[in-house]
């Protein structure tokens, strides 16, 4: 199959997947890392088919480790600490919690060590978003924290916080490719 076609076919996924939860959950929506990580893939992969892989390429090392990240974290942590709440979407979870990392992991980029503050910028502003939002007050459509860890009035939310930038260095730390040393060539006499 043609990687372009590949690609369009992950942009319509995506694009569909984000219209419905917007409709869903409107402007709650945004309140999620997983969804502001997701709506990066989309716009990723949007300008891969576009052909503007010159800009695709600088969000690439933003997007790739959060969405490791994102993956490991809510089929490891998350869900299974969510056993009284059963999953209410199948097919927007296994896009937006798996398909949309195997995307990522699928395409030919290389991630530079250059590049660590990309993906730790983005994750540390969302968690300062993330607790602005908590602290004052806002909640979910349902009126519940965005995540049973969001609890920034105690050591628990700051913990996670912690992590999640953590996690998303050593992601990219380890995703990351090694700059090729120069060989010069020399003549021996």
């Amino acid at each position: 199959m043609n990687v372009s076609f590949i690609n369009e076919l992950w942009f319509v996924l995506f694009s569909i997947v984000l219209i419905f939860v917007f409709v869903r959950e409107r402007e709650y929506i945004f309140i999620y890392y997983t969804i502001w990580t997701f709506t990066l893939e989309t716009i990723f992969f949007a300008l891969l088919v576009l052909k503007k892989e010159h800009i695709a390429k600088q969000i690439f090392p933003i997007v790739y480790s959060p969405a490791v990240v994102v993956f490991v974290g809510f089929w490891v942590i998350i869900a299974p600490s969510a056993k009284s709440r059963a999953i209410t979407n199948i097919v927007f979870t296994l896009v937006t919690h798996g398909l949309n990392a195997f995307a990522l992991i699928l395409q030919p980029y290389k991630i530079a060590m250059a590049d660590l503050w990309r993906p730790v910028c983005w994750t540390l502003v969302y968690n300062i978003f993330l607790a602005m939002y908590v602290g004052s007050g806002g909640r979910s459509i349902s009126g519940a924290l965005p995540y049973w860890y969001a609890q920034y009035n105690n050591a628990l939310g700051w913990v996670f916080a912690g992590l999640s930038v953590s996690a998303v260095a050593i992601v990219h730390i380890f995703s990351s490719t090694k700059p090729k040393k120069k060989i010069e060539e020399c003549e021996i006499v």
